[in-house]
C-alpha cells in the first residue's frame, strides 16, 4: 500500500521557510533604509523591490514547485531549499550571495545582509 504524502504539511512548512526568508530580507533592507533609497512591497508572496534608478527585483513563491524564484536586472533564479538553505537550482550558490550580489548591482552600493 503507498502511503500518501502529507501535502498540507509539507505546504505550512513550506510556508514557514518562505515568511523567514520574507522577513529575514525586509530587516536587512530596513538596515540600509536611511543610506540608499529602496522600496519594497509584499502582496500575496510576491516582494517586488524597487531601487532609486527604478529597476526592480521580485521575489515569489512558487508553492507547486515548493521553490522561491528571484528575478533581477542579470538573470532569473530558481531556488529549492536543501540543507537548511535556499539553493539556486542552477549554479548552486544559496540565494543570499546572489541576492546580495544583485541589490548591490542594482543600488550602485556594496550590501552586506545579515542572513541569520
Amino acid at each position: 500500500m503507498k502511503k500518501k504524502l502529507n501535502t498540507k504539511k509539507e505546504n505550512n512548512n513550506f510556508y514557514i521557510l518562505v515568511n523567514d526568508l520574507f522577513l529575514k530580507i525586509e530587516d536587512n533592507l530596513n538596515l540600509y533604509e536611511n543610506e540608499i533609497d529602496i522600496d519594497y512591497e509584499i502582496q500575496d508572496y510576491v516582494m517586488t523591490i524597487t531601487f532609486s534608478n527604478k529597476t526592480l527585483i521580485i521575489i515569489n513563491k512558487q508553492e507547486p514547485l515548493q521553490q522561491i524564484w528571484l528575478a533581477t536586472m542579470q538573470n532569473g533564479y530558481h531556488f529549492d531549499y536543501k540543507n537548511n538553505q535556499w539553493i539556486c537550482n542552477r549554479s548552486n550558490k544559496n540565494f543570499w550571495e546572489i541576492f546580495e550580489n544583485a541589490c548591490s548591482i542594482q543600488s550602485n552600493k556594496d550590501l552586506i545582509f545579515c542572513k541569520k
